[in-house]
């Protein structure tokens, strides 16, 4: 994957805490905003990044030179404000692939964009709020773009996320200026020949363009994320109540899909109802060895599991860390300082998605087993 970012902004309105740096550059815990965009494209497996600049580029090109993290750095050089679409345009001769997505220097949206990709068609990232007013709206209809609104206070909608996918190609069936906007001279003016997809998502958002906002990334973008994994399904085969190693069958796909999350810096959590120790089924010693072993066989793959919680009560005793009561989920959010909308939850129930949705966790998905879907008032993918 490759894609382009426009790291040009002057910062206008970012003046009253950082004057000397193009606004992509504006420090977070010492470390510039664009660093840790640039982590986020890097862990999710970009190749190539063609960063568009123009003031103060000098300061970009010193920091990040021809390689971050693996990643080709390529720069295209605005010697003159083009305006986005003009920006975008420019950077596009750089590109390699047939398609290519465009990111704002100065926000942070942790989408899927590989899941983004598989639209195979020009898209928006559209983020999923409520109560605001310092975006315009994006309407939706079947999951196609059909109008973007100007700036309101709207109760709960859809904002475009500032990350588009975009082919090589897109501008050169129509006739365009030097310098454009490609969001009111190309996108809305175009918008029904377009037929622009959305790609809608809950994921962890930032736009450090107010002060306001820079000042809270300060802290969350120094928070970590987390993939939760239920144990009994997802991590073993689940036979009941299993409580012996003998009884411990890995999951033939639990490797490959921990790695995965792994090379995305994700801890790996392993949140777990035991009620049969509750029930008097099995001791927790038992349970302890049981873990012992499971920890050790991951840490054998070089696979660290960070923690596990259980909850060992009967489900009569109605405690609130038996899923889908969110209690574990809140404990190991603030023990291991978790940013919520930045981590993911696995389950082969329904309780299990249901605990991680009250916790605070958008990016849920349902691994099918020995329990059946349920109507749920969430979202969730199925793998």
């Amino acid at each position: 994957m490759q894609a382009i970012i426009l790291a040009g902004g002057f910062g206008t309105r970012l003046k009253s805490v950082v004057s000397d740096v193009p606004k992509p550059m504006a420090p977070i815990a010492d470390r510039p905003f664009l660093a840790y965009l640039l982590d986020e494209l890097a862990s999710q497996g970009f190749r190539k990044v063609i960063l568009a600049v123009g003031y103060k580029k000098e300061r970009i090109e010193e920091y990040f030179q021809h390689q971050y993290q693996g990643m080709e750095i390529v720069y295209s050089v605005e010697t003159e404000p083009l305006g986005t679409g003009g920006c975008v345009s420019k950077a596009m001769s750089y590109a390699d692939d047939d398609f290519v997505f465009v990111l704002n220097g100065d926000t942070m949206f942790r989408i899927d964009f590989a899941e983004m990709a598989k639209l195979h068609h020009i898209a928006i990232a559209c983020k999923k709020m409520k109560s605001f007013d310092r975006y315009g709206e994006v309407k939706i209809d079947r999951g196609i773009v059909r109008s973007f609104s100007e700036k309101k206070y709207v109760e709960e909608g859809y904002i475009n996320g500032g990350i588009y996918y975009l082919p090589k190609r897109i501008f050169s069936k129509y006739v365009l200026p030097e310098k454009f906007s490609l969001e009111k001279d190309f996108l809305e003016k175009y918008i029904s020949k377009l037929q622009i997809s959305a790609y809608l998502s809950e994921d962890y958002f930032i736009d450090i363009g107010i002060p306001e906002d820079y000042e809270r990334a300060q802290s969350e973008l120094l928070k970590k994320k987390a993939l939760f994994l239920d144990r009994d399904g997802i991590i073993n085969e689940d036979y009941g109540h299993v409580h012996t190693v003998e009884q411990f069958r890995f999951t033939d796909f639990i490797w490959d899909l921990c790695r995965t999350y792994l090379l995305r810096n994700y801890e790996i959590i392993v949140i777990t109802n035991q009620a049969g120790i509750g029930k008097g089924l099995y001791s927790l010693q038992d349970f302890l060895k049981v873990n012992r072993y499971m920890l050790q066989q991951f840490s054998d793959r070089g696979i660290p599991i960070a923690d596990v919680y259980y909850c060992p009560h009967d489900p009569s005793e109605h405690c609130h860390c038996r899923k889908p009561e969110p209690g574990l989920f809140l404990k190991a959010i603030s023990e291991h300082d978790l940013l919520p909308e930045d981590c993911v939850a696995i389950g082969d129930k329904m309780t299990d998605l249901q605990a991680a949705h009250r916790a605070g966790i958008h990016k849920l998905y349902f691994k099918q087993g020995n329990y059946p879907e349920e109507p749920v008032d969430f979202s969730y993918r199925k793998i």
